[in-house]
């Protein structure tokens, strides 16, 4: 038999129509949360499916880059305009092939370096040529973030192929894992991530985010106004910042028309993503800078885990540094020369000279 001291302890225990109301709207709360982040978890993982393995370093060492000089002579009177021209010689078919991206070392358990590439497909080769290559390097320790572009007409050993060739040549050869592995190999780098893009989806990256602020000349205004066709132009004045649609970042990241051929397209290109890197730290909170990253997934490849990505994304937005992103090239000012290859005008350059260069910027050493 139930006593009154019982009934009185159930009575206590009951929640009146509005707080059960209240708990009932909050679990829901709770549960929506949950699920957008756990969908949100799920779609991450989705950008890593088809995503480039990466395997352990074969111990017979094919991707060890022996040191042979290049096949000509360097030649002094090369026309940097011939630079311009894309010429993709035929490869041999027995040589492509997707490889895997080899496990080195981390040189700095701090810093981490990620591989960004932009796939360009419009030309005639089904696979694309790799027109951007930049090594982002974020160092956990100082909160800093620097990006160095690689000119992808530099003359590099093609590790696994036993040939020498432009950089950009190795993502044609053999994908993001023969990408990562070249530049691994020629600058003695540890990078084992990397994100890829191909420019029609840059278009859909910068339309989401509502478009991107960059410093333009009055020049490239004018060049991106006539080059604009029936996209919205840009207003006309002697430079400054201007608000850019995706179509004309597209056209920004492309332009190798004014100024230094590729070493101007690559400036450009390292300015667009600064712009994206002081975008993200526009989010004031976890919650946007989630949903930032949510929105942009469908448009890029990567084979860093939800966590990582996470992890990273915070950590560079809300313990940044002021003064924005570092940037710099390669090959480094002083350490290369013009020359020909066949039909190809490419740039030579001092292979070691570069990598102690590229070793001392991004580690401090």
């Amino acid at each position: 038999m139930e006593t009154a001291v019982e009934t009185n302890r159930k009575k206590k225990k009951r929640l009146s129509p509005v707080r059960l109301v209240i708990v009932i709207i909050l679990l829901l709360i709770v549960l929506a949360i949950l699920g957008f982040g756990g969908y949100t978890i799920v779609k991450m993982y989705r950008m890593r499916i088809g995503a480039t393995a990466t395997v352990p370093k074969p111990t017979v060492a094919p991707y060890a880059a022996p040191t042979p000089e290049p096949g000509v002579e360097v030649v002094a009177t090369v026309d940097p305009d011939d630079l311009k021209v894309d010429i993709d010689d035929p490869l041999d078919p027995a040589l492509i092939n997707k490889d895997p991206i080899y496990v080195e070392n981390a040189i700095d358990p701090d810093v981490i370096n990620i591989l960004v590439m932009g796939e360009d497909s419009s030309g005639d080769s089904s696979t694309g040529r790799s027109d951007v290559m930049m090594i982002v390097s974020y160092n956990r320790a100082t909160n800093g973030i620097k990006a160095v572009s690689v000119l992808r007409d530099t003359w590099v050993y093609i590790p696994g192929r036993d040939t020498w060739n432009r950089v950009n040549t190795a993502y044609r050869y053999g994908g993001i894992g023969l990408a990562i592995n070249t530049i691994n190999s020629n600058f003695g780098l540890d990078i084992q991530f990397y994100m890829l893009t191909d420019f029609e989806n840059l278009v859909g990256i910068v339309e989401e985010l509502g478009g991107l602020d960059l410093t333009l000349t009055a020049n490239e205004i004018e060049y991106y106004n006539k080059m604009s066709e029936n996209d919205v132009t840009i207003v006309p004045g002697d430079g400054g910042v201007c608000h850019l649609n995706g179509r004309q970042v597209l056209m920004h990241c492309r332009n190798r028309t004014l100024g230094n051929g590729d070493w101007s397209r690559t400036e450009r290109q390292r300015a667009v993503m600064n712009a994206f890197y002081h975008r993200a730290l526009a989010e004031k909170d976890a919650a946007s800078l989630t949903s930032l990253m949510y929105r942009l997934m469908d448009y890029v490849e990567t084979n860093l885990s939800p966590w990582q990505m996470i992890s990273i994304a915070t950590s560079v937005v809300f313990g940044a540094r002021s003064g924005g992103m570092e940037r710099a090239s390669i090959p480094a000012s002083g350490t290369w020369s013009y020359a020909y290859e066949g039909r190809m005008a490419v740039i030579h350059i001092d292979l070691e000279a570069n990598k102690e260069w590229l070793l001392g910027y991004l580690y401090g050493n």
